[in-house]
């Protein structure tokens, strides 16, 4: 039931109009993010710390979210535009097995690394709605901005933004 729910959410906030711009919520909340523990294909723990002094933005997506599918080309785009030293795109898969990652991440990714979360334990609190849902972290890696729905990151006026986030 959980999981048509996200399909749902993510199917409407997909197909609901909306400038770019209109998509970044800027956050009201607590800043400071849930904990964020996970792992890569290989096993290897990734927590936030390892990304210090960047800014980070971190997409949370899954093989079943034709949404998320559909954004993480244009992320990874924006990625490139970006240097390294300063920002992090990261992207976290929501709860599937890393056999079922494994078999799309490489057709999608394009080389890129994505983290996993089994189960979701670790996830579940960084998703309000549904996903795709990116986060947009500053420096401190205090939440600046949550995103849901794709979206086209290569807009001028979306670069613009993560570029000026501190």
């Amino acid at each position: 039931m959980i999981k048509f729910g996200f399909i749902f959410v993510s199917l409407f906030a997909s197909l609901a109009y909306s400038a770019p711009l209109d998509k970044f919520i800027t956050w009201d909340k607590d800043p400071t993010p849930p904990a964020l523990n996970v792992t890569t294909l290989n096993g290897k723990q990734v927590s936030l710390s390892d990304f210090s002094d960047q800014i980070v933005i971190l997409n949370f997506w899954a093989t079943w979210c034709a949404p998320c599918i559909k954004e993480i080309p244009s992320l990874l785009s924006l990625k490139s535009q970006l240097p390294s030293k300063k920002f992090a795109v990261l992207f976290v898969n929501y709860g599937e097995s890393a056999e079922r990652i494994e078999k799309y991440w490489p057709k999608i990714g394009k080389g890129s690394t994505t983290f996993i979360d089994p189960g979701a334990k670790n996830t579940k609190p960084w998703i309000d709605i549904g996903l795709p849902t990116t986060v947009i972290l500053n420096k401190s890696h205090q939440i600046k901005y949550q995103i849901v729905g794709d979206l086209d990151w290569s807009h001028p006026d979306i670069v613009s933004i993560i570029k000026s986030v501190q």
